[in-house]
């Protein structure tokens, strides 16, 4: 069975506004929702009742305590948000940072799907060319994912941060190969417009994101997301432990393309070295 998740994914094209408010609060905030009455998160987001009712039944549930039941038993799994403390002093920050980004990677350790995960990997084996997009802050990741996938053998493109590099990069797109979004900033239009422009031409497409409520991973076919965090900076840090808990995942999964990538390119190497005359 599908999970709240997935269904507000698959249905985030056809929400109304109060709908896609009350679907981002359950992405982004479930640990609250969980613990809330349809009434008062209806009180919190400025929504009817009854608009949180028929949402839930929307996504195929009876009502809203079916639908929170199983919100619950996602909580149940996770740990609570830990509460903020405004810090004293510089090194009383430094000590509140490390610990709100330590507590960022444990939920999303908790909340990391391997099944998601397994399905990106046997997407990724299928793809002739997997096409990497980000822009921003998303740059640095992507160009760590490019490096591991390399190493594993997948033919890999990297477009650039531009507009036009994403466009040259969706135009010489082909079925067969794979687009993927890693996306940091979820105020960048242009990654969510060149994901629905892949999927809309057949294209397979994947999101590597930020956040469950992201705009790029609405339209994904393989989506996976770290934990939301208000901590400035710290969005990055964890789209990029995200990528490091994927590829050992990948590493483990797939032992062979990193050993037969390592063979070939030490003969190559061999080779053009012999080429010029060295040893």
């Amino acid at each position: 069975m599908k999970s709240y998740v997935e269904r507000i994914r698959e249905a985030r094209t056809e929400l109304s506004p109060s709908f896609e408010k009350l679907a981002d609060f359950l992405l982004d905030s479930y640990a609250h929702a969980a613990l809330l009455t349809a009434t008062e998160i209806g009180h919190s987001l400025d929504i009817d009742t009854a608009t949180v009712v028929r949402f839930a039944q929307f996504l195929g549930y009876k009502g809203y305590p079916e639908l929170q039941r199983e919100i619950r038993n996602k909580l149940r799994k996770e740990l609570l948000e830990q509460e903020y403390t405004e810090p004293d002093s510089s090194a009383e920050a430094v000590e509140v940072a490390l610990k709100e980004l330590a507590h960022g990677i444990d939920l999303t350790r908790r909340s990391f799907s391997v099944e998601h995960a397994e399905a990106l990997i046997s997407a990724l084996d299928e793809a002739q060319r997997v096409i990497l997009l980000a822009e921003g802050l998303a740059l640095a990741p992507a160009q760590n994912l490019a490096a591991w996938l390399e190493a594993a053998g997948y033919n890999i493109h990297l477009a650039g941060g531009s507009i036009s590099d994403l466009a040259r990069a969706l135009t010489g797109a082909r079925r067969g190969d794979m687009v993927v979004v890693i996306e940091v900033d979820d105020q960048n239009p242009h990654l969510y417009g060149a994901i629905a422009e892949a999927k809309a031409a057949g294209i397979s497409t994947g999101a590597l994101v930020s956040a469950p409520s992201s705009p790029a991973a609405s339209h994904a076919d393989y989506v996976l997301a770290a934990y939301r965090t208000p901590l400035a900076g710290a969005g990055q840090i964890l789209v990029e432990a995200l990528i490091f808990a994927f590829m050992r995942m990948l590493t483990y999964a797939r032992p062979g393309r990193f050993e037969n990538n390592s063979t070939r390119i030490a003969q190559l190497k061999k080779k053009l070295l012999n080429t010029n005359g060295q040893e």
